[in-house]
C-alpha cells in the first residue's frame, strides 16, 4: 500500500496532469480532426499556419493553431489550445471536460461516453507515470543495454486516443504489470491435463526439449513433486506459463470445475525475470535473455479489443511459422535483405469446455487460457548490432526531443542518407511478400524492430506477430499450395485492395504519418521529400522486379487514393463497449490521397515550391 501511495504521490501532481491533459487534449483534437469526428472554423495566418474554431455549442469554443499535412491531418501547436466559455477564457484544460462538451455533437450515446472517459483517465494516469520518469531521455534510451527495456519508455498506440485504457487492472495491478513501470515479473505456472489442451511446435521441437530450455532443473523437479504430492502422473501433464492476473481474476472463476477436477493445477511461479512489453500480454526474459519470448492472454480491455489469445490461432501459430520460415529460408533476396522473421515456434492451446460449445459468445470467453513462445531477436544479432523497436521512431521524450533525431545525430549522417538505409530495409521486404506470395502483415510500430549496426545505421527489419496478423491473397497463386490447408481454412484470404491497405494503412498512416510530421515540426524536413523517398524506394523494388509485373500493376500500391480508416469512430460511434462474438473491424468511410502516389507528390512539392517563393 505504501509502494502504491509512492508511485500515486510522486506521478500524479499537479504539474504532471496539466502536461498529460494538454498533451492527450492536443492528440484528440488531430485524431478526430483527422478521422473527421469534429470539424473547424479555419483562418489563414500565413502560407502554412491556420488559425481554428471549434464551436461545440453557443458558448463553448476552442481556438488553436495548426498547419495541414500531407495526409489531410493537422499538426496543432499544444500552446496555442484555448478554451472559452461565455466569452471568457478558462485556463484549465481537461480532457474530461473536452469529451463532454463534444460528444453529442459526435454523436456518442451516454453508455459509450461513460466507458470512454473511464479509459481516458486511465490513459491520463499512466501518462502521468511516463512523465514523472526523469530517465526518459534520448540519451538514457540509447545507451540501453536491452531493446527490451525501451519499450517501457513508449507512449504505446500513437493512433488511438485512448491507447492506455487497460480496463480490468486496480492501480495496484498498474502499478505491477503495467510496461511503463518496468517492474520485473515471474511468470506463474500451471499443469494442464494433455487430454484437455493442445500442444503444437514446430518440426524438431518436442515439448520435452522447449520445457527444459525454459524451465530449470530444479524447477521441474519442484513441479514434479507438486504432482507426485497430489498423486498426479507427471505424463499426463504440460507445463505452461500464466499471467497471473488471469490466473486470479478468469482462471480461477471460470475453470473452477477444471481445478476441482486437477486438469489444472496451479504450481507457483518460476525463478526467471520478465518484462511486459507495450502489447500488455507479451514478456522478455531478463534473466536468460536468448530465453523465447512469451505471449499470453490477458483479459484486459484495450485499446479496443480484449487482449486474449484466440484458441485456433493459438493452435496454429506453430504450422504458419513453420511455412513462413521455409519461405524466408528459399528466397535469396529477403536474405540479403537482412530481414529476420520471429516464429512462434510452440504453442499451448487449451479450450473452455462449455464456452468453446456456444461460438455465439463473446469472443473473450473464447481466449482465456493458452501460450505462445516466440524466437528471441537476440538470438539473431550479429556482434555489436542493436535492435529498437520501430514505434521508438516516433517517441518524443520529456524534454520534447524526438528519439528520431537524436538516433540520426548519434550516426553521424544526414537526415537524406540515414532515411534512404531505413527505407531500403523497410520497404522492399514487406513489398516481397505481397508481390512474390500474397502474403501481407501489420507492420506498424509495435510489431516491427529496426536493426541497427554500431554506427546507428539501419541494416535489418525484424517482423512479429504471425498468426495474429497475416493475411493472405484470395487468388491462388503457385507460391500458395504448399500453404497447408488449414491455414488456408483460417486465415483471411483478401482482395487485392485490401492486401495494398496493410502497406498503406499498417505502415504509411499508423508508423509513416507520425515520423513524417515529427521530422517536419522539429527538423524543418518537408514531408513531400520524406514521401517522395518512400515512393523511390517502392518504384526502385518495382524497376528491379519486372517478374512480379502483372501483380504489382493488379495491386497497385501507388494508386492514387485508398481507404481511409477510423479507430477512433470505431470505438466511439460504430461498436462502442458491447460484447461481440467476433473481435470488431475498422470500416472505411472514404477515399484519401496516396502520399506516394506521382501526381499527388507533384502537386504538393509544386505547393509548397510556390509557397517558398512567396515568403
Amino acid at each position: 500500500m505504501q509502494e502504491s501511495l509512492r508511485y500515486l504521490n510522486r506521478s500524479l501532481t499537479s504539474k504532471n496532469w496539466r502536461i498529460a491533459n494538454l498533451n492527450l487534449l492536443r492528440k484528440i483534437l488531430v485524431e478526430f480532426m483527422y478521422e473527421d469526428l469534429i470539424t473547424t472554423e479555419t483562418k489563414a495566418l500565413d502560407n502554412k499556419n491556420y488559425q481554428h474554431r471549434l464551436n461545440l455549442s453557443p458558448d463553448i469554443y476552442y481556438t488553436f493553431v495548426g498547419s495541414l499535412r500531407i495526409f489531410g491531418n493537422w499538426n496543432i501547436d499544444k500552446g496555442s489550445i484555448r478554451l472559452y466559455k461565455n466569452s471568457e477564457e478558462v485556463h484549465e484544460l481537461s480532457v474530461s471536460d473536452f469529451i463532454c462538451y463534444a460528444y453529442k455533437l459526435i454523436g456518442v450515446d451516454e453508455l459509450t461516453l461513460g466507458h470512454y472517459l473511464r479509459e481516458l483517465n486511465h490513459t491520463l494516469i499512466a501518462d502521468c507515470h511516463l512523465i514523472s520518469n526523469d530517465q526518459n531521455i534520448n540519451k538514457k534510451l540509447l545507451s540501453l543495454p536491452d531493446f527490451s527495456q525501451l519499450d517501457g519508455y513508449m507512449h504505446a498506440h500513437p493512433w488511438f486516443v485512448i491507447n492506455k485504457g487497460r480496463l480490468g487492472f486496480s492501480y495496484s495491478e498498474y502499478l505491477c504489470y503495467a510496461p511503463e513501470i518496468q517492474n520485473l515479473l515471474q511468470l506463474s505456472w500451471l499443469a494442464v491435463k494433455k487430454d484437455s489442451s493442445k500442444f503444437n511446435s514446430i518440426d524438431g521441437l518436442d515439448y520435452q526439449k522447449l520445457i527444459t530450455a525454459e524451465l530449470s532443473k530444479s524447477e521441474l523437479d519442484d513441479f514434479y513433486k507438486q504432482l507426485n504430492n497430489l498423486d498426479l502422473k507427471q505424463s499426463d501433464y504440460y507445463f505452461m506459463p500464466v499471467h497471473e492476473w488471469q490466473w486470479q481474476r478468469q482462471i480461477i472463476q471460470l475453470f473452477s470445475e477444471d481445478i476441482v477436477k486437477h486438469n489444472i493445477v496451479y504450481l507457483g511461479k518460476s525463478n526467471d525475470n520478465y518484462l511486459a512489453t507495450q502489447s500488455i500480454r507479451s514478456f522478455n526474459n531478463q534473466s536468460h535473455r536468448h530465453k523465447f519470448q512469451v505471449k499470453l492472454p490477458l483479459s484486459i480491455f484495450n485499446t479496443a479489443v480484449y487482449r486474449g489469445l484466440p484458441g485456433e490461432r493459438t493452435e496454429l501459430a506453430p504450422v504458419l511459422s513453420q511455412w513462413i520460415k521455409l519461405k524466408l529460408a528459399n528466397d535469396d533476396f529477403l536474405n540479403q535483405q537482412r530481414l529476420v522473421m520471429l516464429g512462434e515456434i510452440a504453442s499451448i492451446n487449451y479450450d473452455h469446455k462449455v464456452y468453446q460449445r456456444l461460438p455465439g459468445v463473446p469472443y473473450q470467453y473464447q481466449e482465456l487460457l493458452g501460450v505462445i513462445w516466440r524466437e528471441n531477436v537476440n538470438n539473431y544479432l550479429r556482434p555489436n548490432e542493436k535492435v529498437i523497436t520501430m514505434a521508438s521512431l516516433i517517441h518524443i521524450d520529456n524534454n520534447s526531443v524526438p528519439f528520431i533525431n537524436s538516433l540520426i545525430a548519434k550516426s553521424g549522417l544526414a537526415i537524406d542518407d540515414w532515411l534512404i538505409k531505413f527505407l531500403g530495409v523497410c520497404i522492399p521486404p514487406l513489398l516481397h511478400w505481397l508481390y512474390k506470395y500474397g502474403v501481407v502483415f501489420s507492420p506498424h510500430g509495435e510489431n516491427t524492430m529496426l536493426i541497427l549496426d554500431e554506427n546507428y545505421y539501419p541494416t535489418g527489419l525484424v517482423l512479429k506477430d504471425f498468426i495474429d496478423d497475416i493475411n493472405i491473397t484470395s487468388i491462388d497463386i503457385a507460391e500458395l499450395e504448399d500453404l497447408p490447408n488449414v491455414l488456408l481454412d483460417t486465415l483471411y484470404r483478401l482482395s487485392d485492395e485490401d492486401l495494398a491497405q496493410f502497406i498503406h494503412t499498417g505502415l504509411f498512416v499508423v508508423l509513416y504519418r507520425y515520423l513524417s510530421d515529427i521530422l517536419c515540426s522539429y527538423s524543418n524536413y518537408p514531408e513531400e521529400v520524406f514521401w517522395q523517398k518512400v515512393h523511390d524506394t517502392v518504384t526502385a523494388y518495382h524497376i528491379k522486379h519486372p517478374e512480379f509485373q502483372t501483380r504489382i500493376l493488379e495491386i497497385d500500391i501507388l494508386k492514387p487514393k485508398f481507404k481511409k480508416l477510423n479507430l477512433n469512430r470505431l470505438r466511439l460511434l460504430d461498436v462502442g463497449y458491447g460484447d461481440y462474438a467476433q473481435r470488431p473491424k475498422v470500416e472505411s468511410r472514404v477515399l484519401m490521397d496516396n502520399p506516394i502516389n506521382a501526381a499527388y507528390l507533384s502537386s504538393r512539392i509544386q505547393y509548397v515550391t510556390t509557397s517558398d517563393n512567396h515568403e
